[in-house]
């Protein structure tokens, strides 16, 4: 029989907990949609500029470029007249901002080992999951 000491340590969960978390749930989500949307935007004029400085056609061909080439067909395309900077733009340059081998590793994988073997390895993945709260606001 339950004591009236255990009573006391219940726990309670508030409405204003759960509105509190509902309202920040939204806005994580609403700032992850429009960081998403920007990326876009951002990755889209990144790759119309490159196309016009460097001649390059596809993201995948910029992201191959070393920054040393990247300066190069820069200067190499400016000087010959390939594109020029309008009499009121700003300078500008192509910086890097990140480094590192990506393989596509599940590709890899079948390449070297065979389908049977990724899809028993892929089968034998423990799941993982993420989570978020869904309150039922009246």
């Amino acid at each position: 029989m339950p004591t009236a000491a255990a009573k006391l340590d219940t726990l309670i969960v508030t409405k204003d907990e759960l509105t509190e978390i509902a309202e920040w749930e939204r806005k994580f989500a609403d700032a992850k949609k429009k960081a998403s949307a920007a990326e876009k935007e951002v990755k889209f004029r990144l790759l119309a500029l490159a196309e016009k400085v460097l001649g390059v056609k596809t993201e995948a061909d910029l992201k191959a470029l070393t920054p040393d080439q990247v300066q190069k067909k820069f200067s190499k395309r400016l000087g010959s007249g390939d594109w020029r900077l309008a009499a009121n733009a700003p300078g500008f340059s192509f910086s890097k901002t990140n480094e590192g081998r990506y393989p596509a590793w599940s590709q890899l994988f079948v390449e070297e080992m065979g389908e049977t073997a990724a899809a028993r390895i892929k089968a034998e993945t423990p799941l993982s999951y993420s989570y978020c709260v869904e309150v039922s606001l009246p």
